[in-house]
């Protein structure tokens, strides 16, 4: 009888450790990322400058979604505002605080689709993501802090 129970505790132990051991060695690659609500992409090596990525969709119903809000980034960094794959609906943006785009936020050329913008000056505001162009019951506010 106490054989069994001497087996039984060695394999549970023997379990133990190998779980143990297939843990701690699948976790050598320990890297800090960004939290979900501010989703980044690195830019390419020229720029030197971060590029943070916000994706925006929408259906004929309700408001539109984001990827992310409540943006914090730099003087010079760059937001980047993508259609969802698919959304091919023509989408309005507006300053949603007074001289945001212009004073604390640059638009620049459309790039394949997407709406470009560079933090230029420290200030707080929002930018208002419109529906086909004219839905502002379903517009979404994004919020941007520039540091």
């Amino acid at each position: 009888m106490n054989t069994m129970r001497t087996k039984k505790a060695a394999s549970f132990f023997a379990v133990l450790l190998l779980s143990g051991t297939l843990l701690l060695g699948g976790c050598v690659n320990l890297t800090q990322t960004d939290s979900p609500s501010t989703p980044s992409v690195p830019s390419g090596p020229s720029t030197g400058a971060r590029e943070v990525k916000v994706v925006y969709n929408y259906n004929d119903t309700d408001k539109v979604q984001l990827s992310g809000n409540d943006l914090v980034l730099k003087v010079g960094e760059k937001l980047v505002l993508q259609p969802a794959a698919g959304l091919t609906k023509n989408t309005r943006f507006k300053s949603a605080g007074k001289y945001f785009i212009g004073d604390i936020m640059k638009q620049e050329t459309d790039q394949h689709g997407k709406v470009v913008f560079t933090a230029v000056k420290a200030g707080k505001g929002q930018l208002q993501i419109i529906p086909d162009t004219d839905k502002e019951d379903r517009a979404v506010d994004l919020r941007v802090t520039v540091e």
